[in-house]
């Protein structure tokens, strides 16, 4: 009986020894590719190990871009903390997995944090608002040789910019030259077919896939009505789109497709299957709108 007794306060007197575990972040709402800072402290007796998630661990969607740790003693405790810095590339809700942490003397010894949901916005011109000169202003008193140099860099550069303009313009007149010997819908459609049998998909080649639906379909937009429209940005893709008025069906298409595409271009976002695959049904569906357009 006695034996019992003090085997009961062993287990009750270790499970009060037990390290104490809990997680912040800085916040819950970023905008695409914001850092956040993730920090998982424990509160352990001194001597104590415990093992923290590695650079390799798993932090499900989210990138990990740095880490750091430091600790602190308090009173008869040792307090450890693990910083993780994430970033995300996707838009709308993810949810960083639970982080777990585990005594290296004893394996069946571990806690493991409550995920965090994190809300990723678009960024927007209102997040730029806080941005404010912290400089006053100085007075300075400038030479001739100054203005002079001014007035040469403002040449130069005035002349690059018409000798570029220049090549841009003899380039646009070869492109649509070199469009317009067949249909663009005809042309269209043999570079699509092509590239469906390059099977980018299936070998992993997601970025090479929408890099080339991105161009194909850009270039029979530029045959059809008449621009240049191959290293256009998107939005000026859609400027000269509204300038043609090709109407809100086409255009709300168009805005589909590199809500898709456009991640996956710039940044390190690779979608299911068959999310990329619907750019093939959608490119078609704006070519077959857009056909009976002079």
């Amino acid at each position: 009986m006695f034996y019992i007794k003090f085997l009961f306060l062993f287990l009750s007197l270790s499970h009060l020894f037990c390290f104490e575990l809990s997680r912040s972040v800085g916040r819950t709402s970023i905008t695409l590719g914001d850092p956040i800072h993730l920090k998982v402290t424990a509160i352990k007796r001194p001597g104590e190990r415990l093992i923290f998630p590695g650079p390799h661990n798993d932090f499900g969607e989210f990138e990990l871009k740095d880490m750091r740790s430091f600790e602190k003693k308090e009173g008869e405790t040792i307090i450890e903390t693990y910083e993780y810095v994430l970033t995300l590339f996707k838009l709308g809700s993810a949810k960083i997995p639970g982080v777990k942490v585990v005594n290296a003397e004893d394996t069946s010894d571990f806690k493991i944090t409550e995920p965090v949901e994190i809300i990723v916005k678009r960024v927007t011109v209102a997040d730029t608002s806080d941005i404010v000169d912290i400089y006053g202003q100085e007075s300075i008193v400038y030479g001739p040789l100054f203005y002079l140099s001014i007035i040469a860099v403002i040449i130069i550069l005035a002349l690059m910019v018409y000798l570029f303009d220049k090549y841009i313009r003899k380039r646009k007149k070869e492109e649509v030259k070199e469009i317009v010997t067949v249909p663009p819908e005809v042309q269209f459609e043999k570079d699509l077919n092509d590239l469906i049998h390059a099977r980018h998909l299936e070998k992993g080649e997601v970025k090479e896939f929408h890099f080339r639906i991105s161009e194909i379909l850009r270039r029979y937009l530029g045959a059809r009505l008449r621009f240049y429209a191959l290293e256009s940005t998107t939005s000026e893709l859609m400027g000269m789109l509204r300038e043609k008025d090709v109407g809100n069906n086409v255009l709300k298409l168009v805005e589909n497709f590199c809500e898709i595409n456009d991640p996956v271009k710039f940044a390190k976002w690779i979608p299911k299957t068959e999310e990329s695959e619907k750019l093939i049904a959608i490119s078609r569906e704006i070519v077959q709108k857009t056909m009976i357009i002079d």
